[in-house]
Formats: C-alpha cells, structure tokens, sequence
C-alpha cells in the first residue's frame, strides 16, 4: 500500500519526542519512585497493519501515587478496502493526542481518566468521497480507566475506554487474567473500536511476561490473539476486516 500525509512529518516528529523523553529519562532507571511510563505495540488484522507510541508522565514524579498525569499517544493505521464500486482504497490514517489527566490509587487499585485534544488525518488513495473518515479534523478526546494489579492475588484485570470527537472514534478493552506464575499471567479480552462507518468487535486471548532489563525498570512484554468481527457488510476500516488479528504489545516503567 502507497502511504501519503501532508502531516506525516508532524505526527512521526511527535511520536519520535516520546521516545526521545523515554531516553532521556532512562539515566533515572534506578530512583525511586517511578515517574515515566512508555508503551509502544503493533496490530495486524485483516487488510490492516497499526502502530502505535505513548508516554506518560506523573507530575508528583510517582506512578504509585494518587496525582495528575500528562498523556502523549501517537499511531498510525495502514488499511485497505474496497469501495461502492468494487475498487481498492488505500488508506492511512495518522492520529496523535495530547491529555493531561489523574488517577487515584488505593492500594491494587487504580482509578483514572484523561481529557484533552485529538487530531486525525485520513488519506486515501485513491480519494472515496463515499468514506466519511478523510481529510484532518481535530477534536475533544476523553479516556478512562481502572486497573487491578496485585501480585500477590491470583488474578489481574483492566477496563480500558475513549472517546474522541474526531471521526466519533471509540475504543474500549476488558482484560481478565490468571497469575499463572509470579511473572507470567494469562487470560480472555475483549475489544469493541471504531470511527464514523466502521464497527469491529474482537474476542481473543492474551499473555503477559514481565522481565527485568535492570533494577527497578520492569518491561512488559503482552502478546494477544482472537477473531474481529465486523459489523455490516464486514468491510474492513482502519482496524481492518473480519478475521484473525493478533497484537504485540511493550510496556516499562522508570
């Protein structure tokens, strides 16, 4: 697929900043508390291929703590369907957000939400003016979350949930896992995303490693895999088509 964005640049500088603050913030790998997280993963489904980066960042510098938190997430969407016509579309759909938030914790319990600006850009190749997710809109974006992580319990479990403005895009993610080992947790999820047209539903597995890379920087290592459903004709959209995806995601602390 030909990928073309007039805001490429913009987005690929954004998202290059977050590794840069993941770097420049590794030096601190071994104090206490942990004040940066960084994620990053990628998606394959049918017709699609995802990328994506995010950091945040505990203003108290204490990601164990109850506080406000900022938000940087950038990813890219790389699809193909078909049109009214039977032609194929390429699609690339950029998308970057900046939110300042909270959280609350209470012991293995954390609650917490973020609220910001999102912007979007859709191209497609060649142009469809049937498709109503194209050109660059910007938007109000909500998030919201709750995760239960204690080691010493048997199960793990995490809600997940956003909303932007911007192409009325929506995600939303249950996990519930068994703590198979101290290290090693495995269980269901669950997945419902989309934008305007496009509905996809996902019923899979996920597995969880952690690792030491060095004192006090944990890193994460998920791996998922199930079915998408597609709701209507089953087109696929920036998440892709109906069929088997799978998801490999990194996640660390410092």
């Amino acid at each position: 697929m030909h990928v073309t964005s007039p805001t490429r640049g913009f987005v690929r500088a954004v998202i290059a900043c977050a590794a840069l603050l993941s770097v420049s913030c590794a030096a601190r790998a071994g104090d206490r508390p942990q004040a940066y997280e960084v994620d990053a993963g990628f998606d394959t489904a049918p017709q699609s291929l995802y990328w994506y980066k995010e950091a945040i960042v505990a203003v108290n510098r204490d990601m164990a703590k109850s506080g406000f938190l900022v938000r940087l997430y950038g990813s890219v969407a790389v699809y193909d369907y078909a049109d009214p016509a039977g032609a194929t579309i390429d699609g690339t759909l950029w998308q970057v957000d900046v939110m300042p938030g909270y959280q609350f914790v209470r012991g293995s319990e954390t609650f917490g939400g973020f609220v910001g600006v999102d912007f979007q850009d859709s191209q497609l190749s060649p142009n469809d003016p049937t498709n109503p997710v194209r050109g660059t809109v910007a938007g109000l974006k909500v998030e919201g979350h709750y995760y239960f992580q204690d080691d010493k319990q048997p199960i793990e479990a995490s809600l997940v949930s956003e909303y932007s403005t911007a192409f009325e895009t929506y995600y939303a993610e249950l996990r519930v896992g068994a703590r198979l080992t101290e290290k090693l947790s495995l269980g269901p999820a669950a997945e419902v995303d989309g934008t305007t047209g496009y509905n996809g539903q996902r019923l899979g597995v996920y597995g969880t490693y952690a690792f030491d890379l060095a004192k006090d920087v944990p890193l994460s290592v998920t791996v998922l895999g199930g079915h998408q459903f597609v709701s209507g004709d089953g087109q696929a959209g920036p998440a892709g088509g109906a069929g088997t995806y799978g998801t490999l995601e990194l996640s660390t602390n410092f």
